[in-house]
């Protein structure tokens, strides 16, 4: 049975990629002939040497040729185009009302997991108004040409999904390569799109499912996208699901979960069909960089709760500052030169986690300065972390860009705040916080950004039409 479902799954993933032709970019190839015709005429006026007797009509000494030259070449265009109605990264959703005891506890869009341990003898949380969560990896739409090659239809997957109605974790659903069936119905095709879409997937392996739910879609700048959701989820983990296997008995478990959910995507482009036939050079862009992971290492002050004596004391470096998907949104405003940015996790930590801050969606506000076009630019930004670590973080970073997708920055910065609210974590036996509730740090840093995009101002959608700074 495992082995039929695994190659049931195996020919719904060919027939989506067969359908859908190259996932990411559609390449169309014009030639032409080119035709020159050249034609050349060289007039020479041959007089005879000697006296004229000017009442004498004499013959035109003027002689004219003419010739012409046709010549043909090849010419060969390629256009490119985006093949894709969604293409994301990741996508985290809150769930409301899956479970009324061992909740999950991952708070707002599924991401602010809980720092307090849950009740001793329980395996989950109480009174939370998240939960469960839902979770995506690496999802894809692309247009599917039913009913009379009607425009909003699509057919998508993601590599892996998990569906967690609570914390325990027999009761969680999860597959790969699910496949979805989708309509959308925009209330506005104008960035940001906003659309009603109703879908209908199911899950093969580890557990058998079916999903139907429907979302209010709002997206993408940026890469960043909410959703609002209400469905319900119908499955089982058959015996061998890898969810069943802390379980001695060899039963199956069935699970039938109605839910509501608040998501946000990152990195996650959205297209409508129009867009579906503007070259990629052509699209319109609403942040001045997103990426998947800026990591920095960084040089900085010695803390006041540390004697100095840990392994870091004789390191160039030490601390390092993570950012994962970040994402820096142009206002337009004042030459639409100021951004409001965001990223699913910044963390910061110093002297072998002697001091640390760490926070889900931070608020950074900045402003973004071309130096030297395509090459330089000046950020300075102020951002504010507020779960579960509480900080303010002043910086000004200096951009490189080395590639479409390669960046590197020097920064400096300020970073104060506290971790209260990790007190409590120590009961957990993972690391007491109590000495270093507190952090205040001045640092520089080089910072290297890994699929990291740099716009220039050109490419932002408000400047479309003003001259090259």
């Amino acid at each position: 049975m495992k082995s039929a479902l695994l190659f049931l799954l195996f020919i719904f993933y060919l027939i989506l990629v067969s359908s859908c032709g190259t996932f990411h970019t559609r390449t169309e190839t014009e030639t032409y002939t080119i035709v020159v015709r050249d034609t050349l005429t060289q007039i020479e006026v041959k007089n005879a040497p000697g006296r004229r007797d000017l009442g004498v009509v004499y013959p035109s000494s003027k002689v004219i040729h003419s010739s012409r030259e046709i010549t043909t070449r090849d010419s060969i265009v390629e256009r490119f185009y985006p093949n894709f109605i969604r293409l994301g990264v990741f996508e985290s959703v809150g769930l409301v009302g899956t479970s009324s005891v061992d909740q999950l506890g991952m708070g707002l869009f599924g991401m602010f997991a809980e720092v307090d341990p849950y009740p001793s003898g329980q395996r989950g949380y109480k009174n939370k108004l998240f939960s469960g969560g839902y979770y995506r990896f690496f999802v894809g739409e692309w247009r599917l040409r039913w009913f009379r090659d009607s425009k909003n239809w699509t057919i998508g997957t993601s590599v892996f999904e998990i569906f967690a109605k609570d914390n325990i974790y027999e009761n969680t659903l999860g597959g790969f390569f699910p496949l979805y069936i989708k309509k959308r119905f925009f209330i506005s095709e104008n960035i940001p799109y906003l659309a009603f879409s109703p879908s209908f997937g199911i899950g093969l392996y580890p557990s058998q499912y079916v999903n139907l739910n429907t979302a209010l879609e709002l997206g993408s700048l940026g890469g960043l996208n909410l959703r609002l959701y209400a469905g319900v989820v119908l499955g089982m983990n058959p015996s061998y699901s890898f969810f069943l296997q802390r379980l001695h008995e060899k039963k199956s478990r069935t699970s039938t979960v109605p839910y509501l959910g608040l998501g946000i995507s990152f990195l996650d482009f959205v297209n409508i069909v129009p867009e579906l036939y503007t070259e990629w050079k052509d699209h319109e862009h609403s942040s001045w960089n997103i990426g998947i992971l800026q990591m920095a290492f960084l040089r900085a002050n010695k803390s006041e709760n540390v004697d100095g004596s840990g392994s870091s004391e004789n390191n160039l470096f030490r601390g390092l500052h993570f950012q994962f998907f970040p994402t820096k949104l142009s206002i337009p405003i004042l030459n639409n030169q100021f951004y409001l940015g965001t990223s699913a996790l910044t963390y910061f930590v110093f002297d072998d986690i002697k001091d640390m801050a760490i926070a889900v969606l931070p608020f950074r506000l900045g402003f973004w300065q071309v130096l030297i076009p395509d090459e330089l630019s000046l950020e300075p930004y102020i951002e504010y972390g507020y779960y579960p670590s509480t900080f303010l973080h002043i910086g000004n970073r200096f951009n490189f860009k080395i590639s479409e997708s390669l960046s590197l920055s020097l920064l400096l910065g300020y970073l104060s705040g506290n971790n209260k609210r990790f007190q409590n974590v120590a009961s957990r036996d993972f690391f007491d916080f109590t000495p270093y509730l507190n952090v205040n740090r001045y640092f520089v840093g080089i910072s290297i950004g890994i699929i990291d995009r740099i716009f220039q101002p050109e490419e932002i959608r408000y400047n479309k039409g003003r001259s090259r700074q």
